[in-house]
């Protein structure tokens, strides 16, 4: 017994049950007797209706088998090998004995029975028409039709195992399932002169206009022999390169283009001129390329004179950048979605700000933008960039090793603690005074100092042997009184003048108007003892000419802030600045340490000296294709989410890069590179577009936008596809079909289609406005007469159903293993013993009816 829909039958109590309570709510004025036998007759019509719809069927094994031979009919088996298999398959037939049902189907691009009397002739212009694939899967799908209800199921494969379509492998374990065994008896075709084109595989699916491309064309040959490889691009020829090929070896060329205008670019590779190639159908691979629009980078740079070295630059190479200048950028998440990339050349932490240093990694990890920093005394660890969201995002490390350096450094805070600083002004002052400690070495010297009306002592200048002890001594910092800077001033440089230090730096921070004269020449003193100030402004009531008159005479940096959010960038930024261990500052030649796509066509490096860079260490799963002399990263990249991420650690402006700017033909072309390969991969703004092959049918996927972060749900997306065929690429696009996809997860929405022709497919996705477009491949034939059987294929496909490898040719399937059932459907007889109960509920219900008929029975008898 076997049942269609077995969980229906679940429903038999509860139904029961619903029917009991039902009758002992009736009120119907009836005998307690036919109640009873009213009650079981309609539990038993629920019953048999619930199990009618359940399915049922009886199962009974028979005795009849059925046979079903595949032959593979392609153009490796040559004529030669489809006798043979032909041959094998009447051997086969013949042995089988009476009552067997069996038949026979040749396979090639599409499966189809040998009808019956079929002549040599015509099976030769099958396997020309039909032979130019091996689509073993289909035909076993298309066998398990065939066969007779039943019969036991069972399927010989003749042929040599090279499929090129489909997949076998998936049709033994469908088959499987089913009950069907597969055999196999090998054949192998002629091992005949061939050379045949493998593949034709660009480094990039996706580019912008002016952007380098590989096209890598992989070939074999079972002969010897000279002829010619030719690349095709829309239909016209580019580049021939000759070839020497070597028997059983797969080898390969490499083409380079650069698609210069917006286009879906088709490629062809072809052999030509191959002496004694019989199988010319497979001599061509075919590759698409979908070219976009011009690059759009955002250019936040520092100096916009020295911006424009670069501007002019890309503006030759086809590049786009947008320069702006830091401040009140007002760049939020969602515009940085219209950009492929962001450049921040030499822009300090504290003047990009906390919410656009979060969007920058935002866009770079979800929406897969690009991010490239370029060095300077603004850049990476000097810039304040030290723990900042960008960091994060750098395939470099900030902070750079003491080893080659063992100079120390002595730095006195003095922060002011007057009531105008209570709140957050004070509480970010205080991390960034122990930010500034973290930054610091153990062999440097710190020591705090904080001011109102007097001087406290906060930390005494000290040796930095833990972190700890001064952060907590920070952190008990309180606001109140007034302002007078001069007393914590004075502290501060007798405790660095008492300090054995290479470097002795100062940092005041304040508020407000200090008390007090004489700061410029106490500053002009502390520099003529070798010690430098800075000095930082918070909020619109402090001192910041007297700040900057300070700075300038102690020789340091003056920075003004609003944000007292940022005041940790400036005091980072500010003691790795005058400290002096990440930058250096003399010439140094570039050394290429290892081949990368993002230097493609520098092999030899013949660049000019640069003349600084700032120091930062590698992470370990970073790409770093040039160095410095020292070892130290000039250029490193690495992924980052879903977008990249490029450092050039030193700078493409007049300071370190004049020789490159005044004396290097490879200037603009080594950065259009670096912004080519870090920007975002081309795609619509909100609409990305994606097809593939599953098996034989092509699967096109979407994934869709609201904006910059949210996924767009119940929307209609449309797509259409189009063809040209693998001899015309030249030609114009023809339409094949239009598409609507369905939507299968938040923001994916998909659709399939079935590829029937050789050839380019072009698929164009739309929702509203938007509009992307990809490419598919459906290379011309890859048959290929090699005179070998593919064992491990066959076997497999064996070995998943339990079938027979017949190594032995006069063997024959044993098909005693597999049973041969038939299933009878039993729900018309339940149906009509639903209707009898039907009828016998009828008579207990109108029993006075019946009674009354019966009675006239024996009247009309008597009359």
């Amino acid at each position: 017994m076997d049942w269609e829909s077995p969980k229906l039958l679940l429903l038999i109590l509860p139904a029961v049950a619903l029917l009991l309570w039902i009758e002992s709510r009736s009120s119907h004025p009836m005998t307690g007797l036919r109640k009873r036998l009213l009650l079981v007759t309609r539990a038993i019509g629920v019953m048999l209706a619930i199990a009618a719809l359940a399915g049922p069927a009886r199962v009974t094994q028979t005795g009849r088998k059925a046979l079903g031979i595949i032959v593979d009919a392609s153009q490796s088996m040559g004529e030669e090998g489809l006798k043979k298999s032909l041959a094998e398959a009447a051997r086969v037939r013949s042995g089988l004995g009476s009552g067997i049902d069996s038949f026979i189907v040749q396979l090639g691009s599409q499966p189809e029975l040998l009808p019956a009397g079929s002549t040599p002739a015509m099976q030769a212009a099958w396997q020309k028409e039909h032979g130019g694939d091996s689509h073993y899967a289909a035909a076993v799908e298309y066998a398990e039709a065939l066969f007779p209800p039943g019969a036991s199921r069972n399927i010989l494969i003749i042929g040599d195992g090279h499929e090129t379509r489909g997949s076998l492998l998936d049709a033994a374990r469908e088959a499987a399932v089913s009950g069907i065994k597969l055999h196999a008896l090998p054949v192998a075709g002629p091992n005949r002169p061939d050379a045949r084109m493998l593949s034709l595989t660009p480094n990039r699916t996706r580019l912008f206009e002016g952007a380098s491309l590989s096209l890598k064309a992989a070939f074999e040959s079972t002969i010897a022999g000279t002829g010619t490889l030719k690349l095709y691009e829309n239909g016209i020829e580019v580049e021939k390169r000759p070839v020497t090929l070597k028997p059983g070896a797969t080898q390969e060329i490499v083409f380079n283009r650069t698609p210069s205008t917006r286009n879906t670019f088709q490629y062809r590779a072809v052999l030509e001129g191959i002496a004694g190639d019989t199988l010319p159908g497979n001599d061509s691979a075919l590759a698409i390329v979908d070219v976009r629009g011009r690059l759009r980078l955002l250019y936040i740079e520092s100096d916009a004179a020295e911006g424009r070295y670069l501007m002019q630059a890309m503006e030759k190479e086809g590049i786009e950048l947008d320069m702006r200048q830091p401040g009140n950028l007002a760049i939020t998440f969602e515009m940085l979605g219209g950009y492929d990339g962001v450049i921040l050349s030499d822009v300090p932490a504290h003047q990009l700000g906390e919410p656009l240093m979060n969007a920058l990694r935002d866009y770079v990890d979800k929406l897969g933008g690009g991010l490239i920093m370029l060095g300077g005394p603004g850049s990476f660890g000097v810039g304040g960039y030290y723990r900042s969201p960008i960091e994060e995002v750098l395939p470099v490390r900030l902070k750079a090793p003491d080893e080659e350096e063992k100079q120390s450094a002595a730095v006195a805070i003095v922060l002011d603690r007057s009531g105008s600083m209570a709140g957050e002004k004070l509480e970010m002052a205080k991390s960034a005074a122990i930010a500034t400690a973290e930054v610091l070495g153990h062999n440097d010297s710190l020591g705090v100092w904080a001011f109102d009306s007097e001087a406290h002592v906060v930390a005494p200048m000290t040796r930095l042997t833990s972190t700890n002890a001064v952060s907590g001594q920070i952190a008990a910092i309180a606001s109140g009184g007034g302002t007078n800077l001069l007393p914590a001033f004075q502290l501060g440089r007798e405790a660095l003048l008492r300090t054995k230090a290479r470097v002795k730096h100062m940092i005041i921070l304040t508020d407000g108007q200090t008390a007090g004269s004489g700061y410029e020449q106490l500053a002009t003193q502390c520099r003529n003892e070798g010690l430098t100030i800075s000095t930082v402004a918070i909020g619109e009531g402090s001192h910041v000419a007297l700040l900057q008159a300070i700075a300038s005479s102690g020789g340091g940096q003056s920075y003004s802030t609003m944000d007292a959010s940022s005041i940790t960038r400036i005091f980072t930024q500010d003691t790795l600045m005058h400290t002096g261990r990440m930058i250096r500052e003399e010439p140094f030649m570039p050394e290429l340490k290892e081949k990368d796509p993002i230097l493609a066509g520098f092999e030899k490096w013949d660049s000019p000296e640069l003349l600084g860079y700032v120091k930062t260490t590698r992470r370990t799963s970073a790409q770093v294709p040039l160095v410095t002399e020292t070892g130290d990263p000039l250029l490193a990249h690495w992924r980052f989410g879903l977008g990249k991420a490029t450092a050039f650690t030193s700078d493409a402006k007049s300071r370190w890069a004049s020789l490159w700017i005044a004396r290097w033909s490879g200037y603009g072309r080594f950065w259009s590179q670096v912004l080519r390969e870090t920007a975002r991969a081309p795609q619509g703004r909100l609409m990305d577009l994606s097809a593939r092959m599953e098996g034989d049918d092509a699967r096109i996927s979407v994934d869709l936008l609201a904006d910059a972060g949210t996924r767009a749900n119940n929307a209609t997306v449309s797509a259409e596809v189009f063809h040209v065929a693998a001899d015309a690429l030249g030609a114009p696009l023809k339409a094949v079909q239009k598409l609507t996809l369905r939507q299968d997860a938040p923001g994916t929405y998909v659709t399939d289609f079935k590829p029937t022709q050789a050839g380019v497919y072009l698929i164009r996705a739309q929702f509203g406005a938007e509009m992307v477009t990809t490419g598919l491949i459906h290379n011309p034939s890859t048959e290929a007469s090699l005179g070998t059987v593919n064992e491990e294929l066959l076997k497999e496909a064996v070995r998943i159903t339990g079938g027979d490898y017949l190594t032995d040719a006069k063997r024959l399937p044993n098909l005693e293993t597999t049973k041969a059932v038939q299933y009878e459907e039993l729900w018309p007889t339940l149906l009509l013993s639903l209707l009898t109960i039907f009828l016998i509920d009828t008579a207990i219900r109108r029993w006075e009816h019946v009674v009354g008929l019966w009675q006239l029975v024996p009247m009309r008898k008597a009359a």
